[in-house]
This record gives C-alpha cells, structure tokens and sequence, in this order.
C-alpha cells in the first residue's frame, strides 16, 4: 500500500526489520505509528500497525508475569566493552587474545573475560552473532565501548542499523589482516582515512596491531592510575583506576570513605607536580601515573 510516508517513518521501519529484541520492535513500531502519515488513506494501514503493536506488547506482558524474559542480563563490572559482529567474524578468537584467558561462556552463548592493560582492568563482553536468536542489543546499546568486528568494510552497513541508540563510543575492528598483502593493506588504510573510520587492522593469527587496539580501548576508558606510597616506603605495584579529572579527595576516598577527613598533608610526584614530593591540597587535581604519599592525622 502507498502511503506516501516521509524519511522518518522510512528509517523507523529500516530500524523496526533490523530489531533483535521484542522490546527493541516495540520501539520501532511505536515510532512507524508516531511518523505515518495521519489522513484518511493510510487509516487501515496505521491501524494494522496499532494491531501489531498490540500483540508486541501483550506478549511481552505475558512474558513478564510468567518470570521469563528474553532479555540477556549481565553484570557490568567497571567499564564494559562489547564485541558484536556478524556469524565468523573472529570475534571469539579476538576476546580470547584480549583477555589472555578462557572466558566462561554463559548459558545464553555470551562470554565474558577481563582485559588488563597497564594496571587498569576492563569487562569484555562477547555476543552471540549478529542475526542469532540469543544476541540482545539491549546490553550494546547500554555499554561504555561498542567494538564492532567484521571482515570486510561492506559489513558496516548491515550492522550500523542496530547501533542507532547507543551512547557509548566505537571502534571498528577488521580482522583477517594476515592474509593481505601489503599493497591492499595500503589500500584498506586510505579508505579507513578517507571514510574517517576509528577502524583499526589485525590478525588473531599472528596478533597483528592487538597492542594498538588494547591502547585504544584504555584510552576510550578516560582513566587514570595513581600509584600509592607510604612515607619512607616505594610505591605500590598495582595503581588505583581514577576517572579523568579526579581530585587527590577522590582518590582518598576511593581508599576509604571518610578518608580525606583525616588527612593531614598530601604529597605529589609525577605528571601533575612541579617537582617531587610537591605540597598540594585535597582539590588537586591527578594526572595518569602520579604517585600520592598522605600523611595522616
């Protein structure tokens, strides 16, 4: 039926197709509903999708007073990255590779491993594949880093339509690097820089540009690590995580709480100093790879 609909409910209903969840169709139908053109030729039309709508919802609503949910749950701990990506796309081999470790895999088919890099840790999620009835994007659209893997360029398009209400950032990740030559890698990387893509090239064969992108995966954390020293002693090992911006308060309360009360003088050596052992007070603020000394009262 022709309804001469407007771009709106065009993209509404692109989106509506691509939808992986009940709770994801049910947005979009409600969106096709709010953007159809509202005259007396496209009446039945917007009342078959009001019928639609309605059978959405009362399925999900049955679903909801008998316990079950089709919406996979996983706990975010700290920063959390996920790996989405169409059917082989490596994205199993590369969270292997990140995590240095066998991720557990959960019952619904996801897996989940811990990525360390320079003494900050971060959550990596692995996703079933994209079209798979346990992939959620419920759990992409909520993630702090969305790291899409895909084997050729033309893969964006398919998988950009799931990405529409995500807030978290994005890096693009294109695997397989090792079978290239060097000549199309060349060619791959102007098309990356003339797309202006955060795309990055690897292999999970040889490990081919892994390090680049663990250093951009920290990076898009906006973290610090502070290291902690006792008067008279080296300072810790192993640093405290802080957000970008975070005051010498901050991460003596991250120690304990009700910790800054009790202190008496703060010491600085590093990046936010002047010079070592400097004097400064709780409202400083830290830069990555600071060492803090307290003196208590």
């Amino acid at each position: 039926m022709t309804i001469n609909a407007g771009p709106e409910y065009f993209s509404a209903e692109k989106k509506y197709f691509a939808a992986q969840t009940p709770k994801e169709q049910i947005f979009w139908l409600e969106e096709m509903i709010r953007t159809a053109p509202k005259h007396k030729g496209s009446e039945t039309f917007v009342a078959n999708l009001k019928q639609r709508l309605k059978k959405f919802q009362e399925k999900q609503e049955k679903a909801k007073k008998s316990g079950k949910s089709s919406r996979i749950t996983i706990r975010k701990e700290g920063f959390q990255c996920v790996l989405i990506g169409l059917p082989s796309s490596g994205k199993s081999s590369l969270l292997s590779i990140l995590t240095n470790a066998k991720p557990r895999i959960s019952s619904y088919g996801f897996t989940v491993g811990a990525m360390e890099y320079q003494g900050a840790k971060t959550q990596i999620v692995d996703l079933p594949s994209i079209g798979s009835d346990s992939f959620d994007v419920g759990i992409v659209n909520t993630a702090d880093l969305i790291i899409t893997v895909i084997e050729n360029l033309s893969d964006i398009e398919k998988i950009s339509p799931l990405l529409s209400r995500t807030y978290g950032k994005k890096i693009i990740v294109l695997t397989k690097s090792d079978i290239l030559s060097t000549e199309q890698k060349r060619k791959l990387e102007q098309t990356i820089k003339s797309k202006k893509l955060n795309a990055f090239l690897i292999s999970n064969i040889n490990e081919e540009g892994i390090e680049n992108l663990k250093k951009a995966i920290f990076d898009n954390m906006q973290v610090i690590r502070i290291y902690t020293k006792e008067p008279g002693k080296a300072h810790s090992k192993i640093p405290m995580v802080l957000k970008v911006g975070a005051t010498v308060k901050d991460a003596a309360e991250s120690i304990l709480k009700g910790f800054s009360k009790r202190i008496k003088e703060t010491r600085i050596t590093g990046p936010s100093s002047k010079f070592s052992n400097q004097k400064v007070g709780v409202s400083h603020i830290l830069k990555d790879k600071d060492i803090i000394e307290f003196h208590t009262r």
